[in-house]
């Protein structure tokens, strides 16, 4: 691994884990589908702007063919605005620093799908990360049950959906990736998601006096999250496998734990830790032997 892809790779999950942060920083002046759409449609710029300035319209265009365009729209719809409407609304009921303790979720969606899509054998350690995961997520979410300051069972549950979702990004931008310039996937994934978003907020309720302190957390949360995220996501997935970036997500939880105790000084309980905990064993477990593995493959097709 390269030190710009492995650089990449820290860059992105470090902006997941301020992610969950910075949307509930938003949500105390906007509600959710407006913090989801002005987040679009700031990140659009910005990704455009990031663009143009790569010199990306200097390089040869591919044309999509018929299967990339599904994949894209795919990609921009259910893998890019249903996560981001999911965890918007979860975090709005619980707390953004169980946004951030669930997101090891993703890799686990990542398992599911590509034995369920791509053919990829799921494996007794696949099977234990899928069990871990699970076991680690209930925790989580229960814990609003026990502790109702701590969070919100239905908000916990629509994060562990909204997780699990952006799975589907990985899974269709893979492909997409091996053939088209990573700057112009990410701007047509954000781009394609405005029209589906947009109608959504309009009707939400905005109250003038606190909507320019949380635009001032969305316009944050477009450029790290939204531009800077998803575009080094993208550039490190075009190197890697799925299953190797997806091992990374595990920066994630340390980094939106630290910013919700900096930021929003929200109280973390034993329950949520623990599950934390289950998910990210069952995760590492995985990607050990999942490394272990990979020169022994390799042995074996020489």
């Amino acid at each position: 691994m390269s030190p710009s892809v492995l650089a990449a790779l820290l860059v992105t999950q470090t902006c997941g884990g301020l992610a969950p942060i910075l949307t509930k920083l938003a949500l105390g002046g906007l509600g959710p589908w407006s913090v989801v759409v002005t987040r679009q449609l700031l990140g659009v710029v910005v990704l455009f702007a990031m663009a143009r300035a790569a010199g990306m319209r200097s390089r040869p265009r591919v044309p999509f063919t018929r299967r990339e365009r599904a994949l894209l729209l795919t990609l921009s719809w259910a893998g890019f605005a249903l996560p981001q409407i999911l965890l918007a609304h979860g975090i709005a009921r619980s707390t953004g620093t169980n946004g951030a303790l669930l997101s090891p979720l993703e890799p686990i969606g990542i398992l599911v799908g590509g034995a369920l899509f791509l053919g990829e054998r799921l494996t007794p350690w696949r099977l234990l990360a899928v069990a871990l995961g699970t076991a680690g997520a209930s925790a989580i979410v229960l814990q609003g049950d026990v502790r109702p300051e701590l969070g919100d069972p239905l908000g916990d549950a629509l994060i562990a959906l909204g997780h699990l979702a952006w799975a589907i990004y990985t899974l269709a931008a893979k492909p997409l990736l091996e053939r088209h310039d990573p700057g112009r996937i990410s701007l047509y994934a954000v781009a394609l998601s405005i029209p589906v978003l947009a109608p959504l907020a309009v009707g939400e309720p905005l109250d003038p006096a606190r909507a320019l302190h949380g635009l001032a957390w969305v316009a944050v949360l477009a450029v790290t999250a939204t531009a800077i995220g998803t575009l080094t996501w993208n550039y490190a997935l075009r190197s890697l496998s799925a299953g190797t970036v997806a091992a990374f997500i595990f920066v994630q939880p340390l980094v939106g734990l630290a910013a919700g105790r900096l930021a929003l000084d929200e109280p973390v309980g034993p329950l949520a830790v623990g599950g934390a905990v289950l998910i990210l064993v069952g995760v590492t477990l995985e990607a050990r032997h999942a490394a272990a593995a990979a020169p022994a493959t390799a042995s074996e097709g020489a």
